[in-house]
């Protein structure tokens, strides 16, 4: 991309999952471990394990989406960059117009999932 941004097209699916779920972590305050990373792509992974995810970990710590911190006992953690979130902010605002809400528009989404059956009211 001109900016120097990785698009969202260069990255696999998992890669993207990755990302997501890391996201998915630090809004709940959990550390961005790779036990806690594979617990999060489980739902949609059932079967993923670390020898799967320490390869993709690197491709996207590689590209400036995440940063590798080490911790003691030989534990490392994967917070997101201001590029990874850069990243994810742009593709929600694409998937917002595509689905022509406002990326910050809760209440379109909820009134939508309740048309589908999907939400709790």
């Amino acid at each position: 991309m001109p900016n120097g941004r990785t698009a969202w097209i260069e990255l696999t699916a998992f890669q993207r999952d990755c990302l997501e779920a890391v996201t998915r972590l630090e809004r709940t305050h959990i550390p961005a471990r790779e036990p806690a990373i594979i617990d999060e792509l489980e739902r949609a992974y059932p079967s993923v394990t670390r020898t799967r995810l320490d390869p993709n970990l690197r491709v996207v710590v590689g590209r400036g989406l995440l940063e590798k911190q080490r911790l003691e006992a030989n534990q490392d953690e994967y917070p997101l960059t201001d590029d990874g979130r850069a990243l994810l902010i742009q593709r929600a605002e694409h998937l917002a117009v595509a689905c022509e809400i406002s990326a910050t528009d809760s209440d379109a989404v909820d009134s939508n999932a309740r048309a589908r059956g999907e939400g709790n009211g």
